[in-house]
């Protein structure tokens, strides 16, 4: 072959084309019009070689686009770039084996055949058209961040070597991007993530907002605590930075995009890898004086990620078990130096203790001056504009007049009250409501009562025990002690019908106080409100004892047996979770029966109150009691039916424990019975 045309083949596998070889709709082939004496298998051969040139055209245009340049209006992806710099890494040694395509043709006294010249660049033949459809899909798809790692891991999957290993490479210089940005996160709790490819993902204001539940308040919105308040002037969100830090975040400022999560990292690991750049925040804080050891520990403990993730940055080969690995190590780390920080900080058992006393009325001297001094405004309707101050006039007074006077925790705690009506329905709908409001408990449904239903007990949880009490948990905690507030009050409105009834009984025939009653209808009352009250009266002990005690005792010998914070996080969800299930407010059904059968017991507490007025006739009051009686004795067969049912066998100890109480000396069953005979 002429030794003119090696050298224009030479100009043609770097993409510069003379007259033997023409460019045209990126292709680079030999001008058959000037060419015209060479044999068409050789032609073939020269064509193939040719496109190299063409490939390497498409694939230096690609590096130079993502060449470092001033300021741009769109952040550059990072990943692209690594994917640059490695195509620039392939290009050079594609450069080298032109150039020894070049030396052997200069040592060669003739022309040699093209056979020896296409051997020098036989695994380029391969690799150059492969990388340029790759670089084709990347501006096809918009291929970004763990969508190009993808393509790149489908590509080392290659059964053939060249291909499988310089895929391979790519990938690697694409995990270089990756696990600098793990390190930033990972050890100084930054986000480097300007064009948005990580897999963490800082929430929008709109969106944390809406996670959070922050409350938007009205003209006539009382100013309280909350668990979560964001304290930061004029509501400022930080664009990742630890100066930017506050308490809301822990909860609602960053989260896992798994459309984001690149190849080989599960699901489970992000999370982790979430939860220590979190914690790595959150320890990265300023501290008092006498946590400076400590925080000098935390510090140094961190630093020492860095040289597990360098470690990993210079192996050739990723191993997901060995990255999955270190993760869990750093997370156990972290964990540990974030249940030292709880420790030393704060009185966790003591917290435990007064949510205990306040949320699931543990201090029932407390709610039962409560309830005597809010008795006559709660027999009442809300007066919207002042029914929040008047409970919570209510509330401090009880406080006085108790122990819950000498308890620092009773002032982290708020009554609030908001109106339990259609267009609150809607406000809640719209975010309006906080997240830790027991509205926005989706897994507890708590049976309604009467218009003073929209109370819900707010609490102020200090630092840095609000990592603890996240809203998903406050917001059981408050369906719990609606729940067992509203069972108190219909057994101590049960009491107060007893008392009436006792006056009834004692009154004497000159005494024109109250009316009289029949003998008849007086002992049906009785026998109804002392029905009513125990079922009422044992559900509260049940709940109370045999469900908060017991599980209160399993909380803590799990925090005091606990090791790091995940423990006793994991510990403390659980102890809720087990609050709420052991009293079937996740069961909607069940709930609903209830529901029914405490609105019997508040229909038959307006009976004996309007006959102890005089506002109803005997007859009347006859066929309301009937109609009680039935409804009460039917919603009690469904309930004992749906307790006895195999659809809670799950549930088995606990049923065991609230049936034994209701059935004491058989009464339930009978009165179950009872209501299939009517």
């Amino acid at each position: 072959m002429h030794a003119q045309l090696f050298s224009e083949l030479l100009l043609a596998l770097v993409g510069n084309t003379g007259e033997a070889f023409e460019r045209r709709d990126r292709m680079i082939t030999l001008n058959e019009a000037v060419v015209d004496w060479v044999p068409p298998p050789e032609r073939q051969q020269l064509n193939r070689l040719a496109m190299l040139g063409a490939h390497y055209i498409a694939l230096e245009a690609f590096v130079a686009a993502l060449a470092p340049q001033g300021a741009s209006v769109r952040p550059t992806s990072l990943y692209r770039m690594a994917l640059a710099n490695g195509i620039s890494e392939l290009l050079d040694v594609y450069r080298a084996a032109v150039l020894s395509v070049e030396a052997h043709l200069l040592h060669s006294k003739v022309p040699p055949p093209l056979l020896s010249v296409q051997q020098f660049l036989l695994e380029f033949e391969a690799l150059l058209p492969e990388v340029a459809d790759l670089v084709s899909e990347v501006h096809g798809g918009d291929l970004v961040g763990s969508q190009l790692m993808r393509a790149l891991s489908l590509r080392a999957q290659s059964g053939a070597p060249a291909l499988q290993s310089c895929a391979s490479r790519l990938l690697w210089h694409c995990r270089q991007v990756l696990l600098k940005q793990l390190e930033s996160w990972l050890v100084h709790g930054l986000l480097l993530d300007g064009a948005g490819e990580f897999f963490i993902k800082r929430r929008s204001p709109d969106g944390a907002a809406a996670a959070s539940g922050r409350h938007r308040p009205g003209a006539g919105d009382a100013v309280s605590p909350s668990p979560l308040a964001d304290t930061r002037p004029n509501g400022r969100q930080g664009a990742g930075t630890v100066l930017d830090w506050e308490p809301l975040e822990w909860h609602a400022g960053f989260e896992v995009s798994i459309t984001d999560l690149p190849p080989d990292i599960s699901l489970p690991t992000a999370e982790a890898v979430l939860f220590i750049g979190k914690a790595v925040r959150v320890l990265k804080q300023p501290m008092s004086a006498a946590a400076s050891h400590q925080a000098l520990h935390a510090h140094a403990q961190i630093l020492g990620f860095s040289q597990a993730l360098h470690r990993l940055q210079q192996q050739e080969e990723f191993s997901s078990l060995h990255f999955e690995h270190c993760v869990e190590s750093m997370r156990a780390k972290v964990s540990g130096l974030l249940w030292d920080l709880v420790q030393h900080r704060c009185d966790l058992m003591g917290q435990f203790e007064a949510i205990r006393s306040y949320f699931l009325l543990g201090r029932g001297d407390f709610y039962q001056q409560f309830l005597d001094e809010s008795q006559a405004l709660l027999a009442g309707v809300p007066k919207p504009n002042t029914a929040e101050a008047d409970i919570a006039l209510a509330f401090q007074q009880a406080a006085l007049k108790s122990t819950a006077e000498h308890d620092a925790l009773f002032g982290a705690g708020t009554l609030r009250w908001q109106p339990a009506d259609p267009a609150q329905q809607q406000l809640e709908a719209d975010g309006g409501l906080p997240l830790w409001h027991p509205a926005r408990c989706t897994t507890a449904f708590v049976p309604r009562y009467d218009a003073w239903d929209g109370l819900f007990l707010e609490c102020s949880v200090e630092w840095p025990l609000q990592l603890l009490f996240p809203p998903e948990v406050m917001s059981k905690y408050g369906a719990l002690w609606q729940h067992m507030l509203r069972l108190r009050r219909a057994q101590l409105a049960l009491e107060g019908a007893w008392a009436t009834l006792q006056a009834f009984q004692r009154c004497k025939p000159t005494d024109d106080s109250l009316p009289r009653l029949p003998a008849a209808l007086r002992a049906a009352l009785y026998q109804e409100r002392q029905e009513q009250h125990h079922f009422v009266s044992n559900m509260t002990r049940y709940l109370s004892m045999d469900v908060v005690e017991s599980s209160f005792a399993q909380l803590r010998s799990a925090v005091a047996s606990a090791r790091d914070f995940s423990a006793a996080d994991a510990a403390h969800r659980l102890y809720v979770d087990s609050l709420v299930s052991q009293a079937f407010l996740d069961m909607r059904q069940l709930m609903s029966y209830l529901e029914d059968i405490l609105r019997q017991c508040k229909e038959l507490c307006s009976l004996v109150q309007n006959l102890a007025a005089g506002s109803l006739s005997v007859e009347a009051a006859q066929t309301a009691l009937t109609g009680i009686r039935r409804t009460f004795r039917l919603r009690q067969r469904v309930l004992y039916q749906c307790m006895q049912s195999g659809k809670l066998s799950s549930r088995a100890p606990a049923l065991r424990h609230l049936i034994t109480r209701l059935n004491f000396n058989g009464s339930f069953a009978a009165g179950a019975a009872g209501g299939a005979a009517a």
